[in-house]
């Protein structure tokens, strides 16, 4: 396993923080996310608005509005918005560049992200009604899906940079890296919770003692492993916890429990279906979270782990 130093000076870097916004109030909360990461960091903001197609007008309706006439009007108005937006969010003086793109927001966003070499895409989460949740967090999955950057999503109750992360722990790479790339670009972090969820077995009393007691035997020094491998911070105090039933859930129980404000999940699949999927574990929690969650895909694992080595010495032709 790669060993991850999670050095605070890491967060201050050249690549910027892309902003998905589109000047309405459910991204006002990854606007005031962007400006604080700004302050914390020293990172440059550019902003993107996205400008879906729309819909055909089918002329038997009597009537078919000129696209070239509608795709300017909804541009100059997007455009408005967002300015307006950053005016009432962040101040009247924020001079963040912002670019307009027509598409699907997703891949849009993530094109984007990797075309200017984006250290983090900071979007809305989404409402907490069923409806507006669902469109808010659909849109951060296919972002995922289709992104080589991590991800900051956060709700509309969002008010300040995260001091406490819940991370789900397999023990894998994609984990490790997760977690480690959450301590870099979040540098506000001051706990981190790791949380190996255990399957649930069928077993009679006595059999289940002694499972589970064999079970944590071995998750003992898998989880000293991995605190040693993550070296966080002095300020960072990592503590450890073992649940048992289904991952998402727990984790979303895990960080109810613990008031974290931020969860951690990393696509741990490498396969062209795991990479479509996402992960069942990054999609629950997407979709049920009540904070903001730091989401790391699978793409951006193989090149954090690369980039790693390379720094660490450990890199093909170093010292040669």
């Amino acid at each position: 396993m790669t060993a991850y130093s999670a050095n605070p000076n890491e967060s201050h870097g050249s690549e910027p923080i892309l902003l998905a916004a589109h000047g309405m109030k459910e991204s006002d909360a990854a606007v005031r996310a962007a400006g604080q990461l700004s302050d914390a960091t020293g990172r440059d903001v550019r902003v993107l608005a996205v400008l879906e197609l729309p819909p055909m007008v089918a002329s038997e309706y009597g009537f078919v509005v000129p696209i070239e006439d509608l795709g300017e009007e909804r541009r100059d108005g997007l455009l408005a918005r967002v300015r307006n937006q950053l005016a009432e969010v962040v101040g009247r003086d924020v001079k963040w560049p912002i670019e307009l793109r027509s598409g699907d927001p997703a891949t849009t966003i993530a094109r984007e992200a990797q075309s200017i070499n984006a250290a983090l895409i900071v979007m809305g989460l989404g409402h907490h009604q069923l409806m507006d949740r669902v469109f808010g967090s659909e849109t951060a999955l296919h972002t995922l899906r289709a992104s080589h950057t991590p991800i900051f999503a956060v709700p509309q109750s969002y008010s300040k940079l995260p001091s406490h992360a819940v991370s789900g722990v397999d023990f894998s790479g994609a984990g490790m890296a997760a977690a480690h790339s959450a301590m870099v670009y979040l540098p506000t972090l001051t706990r981190f919770t790791l949380v190996h969820v255990a399957p649930r077995w069928d077993l009679q009393p006595t059999a289940y003692a002694e499972w589970r007691a064999d079970y944590e035997r071995g998750v003992g020094p898998a989880f000293e492993r991995v605190i040693r491998e993550l070296d966080a911070p002095s300020n960072v105090t990592v503590t450890t916890a073992i649940r048992e039933g289904k991952t998402t859930k727990e984790l979303l129980a895990a960080a109810d429990e613990v008031g974290a404000d931020v969860i951690v999940v990393g696509s741990k699949g490498l396969g062209f279906l795991d990479r479509v999927l996402v992960g069942s574990t990054a999609t629950g929690v997407i979709r049920g979270a009540h904070c903001a969650v730091f989401a790391f895909p699978v793409v951006a694992v193989d090149t954090h782990a690369d980039s790693r080595m390379a720094m660490s010495g450990r890199g093909k032709g170093r010292g040669a």
